[in-house]
């Protein structure tokens, strides 16, 4: 395996809560809920869907500033836990990101009650990195309203445009054969997990689940595990499914690009970098250009040097938090009506001036 580093997450945030959103099958979904220290008023929603290729991570692998900014500006931060692929199927982790919208609506305000007098469950601002970018831009499919906005950090959203995993880091690993054996010793069908431990050093790498979803990703596979998920022979061996064992038109009903011409997006924010090593950057472009065409409120921020994740290492205070996270937070925070104070927003860069680190496409 050819060496590299891994830098440590800054230190995480203080979480209020954790809650049970959803149980099904016996299987309990956690969510966390961070509440401001300060909220003028009574505070609006701030939903978080963690990435980790729709099958590891979990709710604790977050970008500190992004949490710290939207708590600073009144939001009461949620952060879920989704049931995993493959043991469970898209259909399923849809079902997840669709039946969170009624536990925020309904539930989140007495989990609250001893903070907050009450809470804006009308105005959910639904943010997303990597695939939890990509089920945050399936809400307005999924959900019974729409978000108030929706703040994808390098996302897909041409699912009919994903070749194999380009990585100058991720696809120079040497991985074991994906073999049956390889298969089952990462999965666990007789416990479908809504968590997995994130990767904290390159060591990380040999897990037999992480190397399969790399090795899904090489092989240009993510539409059909998606779809298929792993293929379970007559004799019982998990094996890959087979390229092209999926329609197109499945794979325009999860993929976002297409459904803009289906249904109108809420105002929406991209974030993606040039050197993005997972996703290429057509994603950010064309989805922007899509939802010109149907009026929605778009803004796109293009950074020259950021790869993939730029963001879950950065600290608090920081250049990435000052010209990137702030202003990307306080645009779909103004639509949810709150507006940065003056001093804050000078000091965080609220008008958006990213300078040297990249540039907003045209409206």
């Amino acid at each position: 395996m050819k060496a590299f580093s891994i830098p440590p997450h800054p230190p995480a945030l203080p979480i209020t809560k954790t809650c049970i959103y959803k149980t099904i099958d016996k299987i309990t979904i956690p969510i966390d809920i961070y509440v401001p220290t300060e909220a003028d008023v009574d505070p609006p929603i701030m939903l978080f869907i963690h990435g980790g290729g729709w099958s590891g991570g979990n709710r604790t692998d977050y970008s500190r500033p992004l949490f710290y900014h939207f708590l600073s500006l009144g939001f009461i931060v949620t952060s879920m836990d989704y049931r995993l692929l493959p043991e469970t199927k898209l259909e399923g982790q849809m079902e997840d990101i669709r039946d969170v919208e009624g536990w925020l609506r309904k539930n989140l305000a007495r989990e609250v009650k001893e903070h907050f007098s009450g809470i804006q469950d009308d105005k959910i601002i639904v943010v997303g990195a990597s695939a939890g970018a990509h089920l945050a831009l399936l809400t307005p499919k999924l959900w019974t309203v729409q978000p108030t906005a929706i703040l994808s950090l390098y996302g897909p959203t041409n699912m009919n445009g994903l070749p194999s995993l380009h990585s100058d880091r991720l696809s120079k690993l040497i991985l074991p054969p994906c073999t049956s054996e390889f298969l089952a010793a990462g999965t666990y069908f007789d416990q479908p997990p809504t968590e997995f431990p994130v990767v904290q050093k390159p060591e990380d790498y040999k897990r037999p689940r992480t190397g399969m979803v790399l090795t899904i990703f090489r092989k240009a596979l993510i539409r059909e595990y998606l779809l298929r998920g792993l293929i379970r022979g007559e004799d019982g061996k998990l094996r890959l499914p087979e390229r092209g064992s999926v329609t197109k038109e499945e794979i325009d009903e999860i993929s976002p690009l297409e459904l803009s011409k289906k249904y109108k997006y809420p105002p929406t924010y991209q974030i993606m970098g040039a050197n993005d090593d997972v996703f290429e950057l057509s994603h950010a472009v064309k989805f922007h250009s899509a939802l010109g065409i149907t009026g929605s409120h778009r803004q796109t921020m293009i950074l020259f040097e950021a790869g993939h994740a730029f963001d879950i290492w950065e600290d608090i205070g920081g250049e990435v938090h000052e010209k990137v996270i702030a202003p990307a937070v306080e645009w779909v925070a103004g639509f949810a009506g709150v507006e940065a104070k003056p001093q804050r927003s000078a000091r965080w860069g609220g008008s958006g001036d990213i300078g040297k680190l990249g540039f907003l496409l045209e409206k």
